[in-house]
């Protein structure tokens, strides 16, 4: 089980290696899945979305997926060709964006790139905060 503390540990492996940050960064993907998967009012929140989010760690060549449909998420490794919004970061730039920076003033600073509809933007930040404050509340994951 792991705790916002423990969250924060992990938050801590992003600044490891590319290796050790992907492992991280893929610890911290299946928690918030399996968060959103198992809270009926996290899923209540998403139930409207019907999106692919394409995430890409250019300069470590990471790339990952994220699929939203009927109040479930999943998530892949890899490009998804049918993705309709894609996000691309720097490492440096996605660490920042878990302990200080917002992911809003990152994009209008220049630091992130973004491809897609306005409404997905918005349904891909109220997700990414959403998962944040429910972690930092103390929510047990197992």
């Amino acid at each position: 089980m792991l705790d916002s503390k423990g969250f924060r540990s992990v938050v801590h492996g992003l600044e490891k290696n590319n290796e050790e940050f992907i492992t991280a960064l893929e610890r911290i993907i299946r928690l918030g899945v399996n968060l959103i998967n198992n809270n009926e009012e996290l899923r209540e929140e998403i139930i409207e979305y019907d999106d692919i989010y394409q995430i890409s760690i250019t300069d470590i060549n990471y790339h990952f997926w994220i699929k939203i449909s009927n109040g479930t998420i999943m998530y892949k490794n890899g490009i998804n060709r049918e993705a309709l919004f894609r996000v691309r970061y720097h490492k440096d730039i996605f660490i920042k964006i878990f302990r200080e920076m917002s992911g809003t003033d990152a994009y209008m600073k220049g630091k992130i790139q973004v491809d897609g509809d306005l409404t997905q933007g918005l349904r891909f930040i109220k997700l990414f905060r959403m998962l944040i404050k429910y972690i930092n509340n103390g929510i047990k994951i197992s």
